[in-house]
């Protein structure tokens, strides 16, 4: 109706162009979120990129060998809690191309494994770092890597074995993730390979499968 007479011109469009300026800088896209206490709608605007040194350098120190062995949207999920001061399923929709189900999952397992407290609130729950995270020991022992030497055939039954020692099991995309295998049966291949191994199982967990040391 404003438009109609005069008073307001593309309205709506504000939003989207918000969107494109700050894609363009590559900074974090902004948050708009609901406030159901307050009654409120906010829009915070990040004027800093995805992944900032002082961020990957912050979490490498506080989580160790632990988080270089992370995939890249895992780090990402980190980051934010990191940058945001506490991160949501729902705003890690708005940032990674993944399903409300697989970021709840990286979610738990975050909480699982101590990288993340969650503060519950319904489905309202956030989640914070744990600043508190003690680094355990992540060195093998000499017997073991030697033996894994013996056995193994490539660099990539190396890398998965030892993704699956630091964070307690792998799937098929995050063996693309870390190792130079660049499809998905390729990945199935060298998982098959650890299984018959007798190294580690398949496991289903949700909608996806995981494998995990035996």
């Amino acid at each position: 109706m404003f438009r109609m007479i005069g008073l307001g011109d593309n309205i709506g469009s504000g939003f989207p162009t918000i969107l494109n300026a700050w894609g363009e800088e590559q900074w974090r896209k902004p948050d708009l979120s609901q406030n159901a206490e307050l009654h409120q709608v906010e829009l915070k605007l990040w004027m800093i990129s995805l992944m900032p040194a002082e961020c990957t350098e912050y979490l490498q120190k506080l989580f160790g060998v632990k988080y270089n062995h992370l995939d890249k949207e895992s780090q990402i999920i980190l980051g934010t809690a990191y940058l945001e001061n506490s991160v949501s399923n729902v705003r890690m929709q708005s940032i990674l191309e993944l399903h409300s189900t697989d970021i709840g999952h990286i979610l738990s397992d975050f909480v699982e494994q101590k990288l993340l407290i969650a503060d519950k609130k319904g489905r309202w729950t956030s989640y914070r770092l744990n600043a508190d995270y003690k680094i355990g020991s992540e060195q093998y022992d000499i017997s073991d890597i030697i033996e894994a030497e013996r056995e193994f055939r490539n660099e990539s039954d190396k890398a998965i074995l030892e993704y699956i020692k630091v964070n307690g099991f792998i799937t098929v995309h995050q063996v693309l993730d870390i190792t130079r295998i660049t499809t998905t049966q390729g990945a199935n291949v060298a998982l098959g390979r650890l299984m018959n191994m007798g190294l580690i199982i398949k496991v289903r967990r949700g909608r996806q499968f995981i494998y995990q040391l035996k």
